[in-house]
């Protein structure tokens, strides 16, 4: 199944980056302070873990914090994981 087509959807009510999906919702939950985004943790449904939707939503995520100016810490192990790959995003990142 090709979830690249997929909307994700920004729910800055819910402070979360979502990814609706019919096996349930995928999502990245963050916190913002001023211009820094924390990146709390990554959620992807069970039975669809490994087909690249968390690195979907960690990217769509990034390049939101990258397209507004703001600098992003990462508490997620997923994330963490995912920049170690993409390397591209260091410039962001914050301590």
């Amino acid at each position: 199944m090709n979830f690249m087509d997929q909307e994700i959807i920004v729910n800055e009510e819910e402070n979360q980056f979502e990814l609706e999906l019919p096996q349930g919702l995928a999502l990245i939950a963050y916190e913002m302070d001023g211009k820094t985004m924390s990146i709390l943790h990554t959620e992807v449904p069970e039975g669809v873990e490994g087909q690249g939707i968390g690195s979907q939503l960690a990217k769509y995520a990034l390049e939101y914090a990258r397209k507004n100016h703001l600098k992003v810490k990462n508490y997620c192990r997923f994330v963490q994981v995912f920049l170690r790959r993409h390397p591209e995003y260091k410039d962001i990142i914050v301590q």
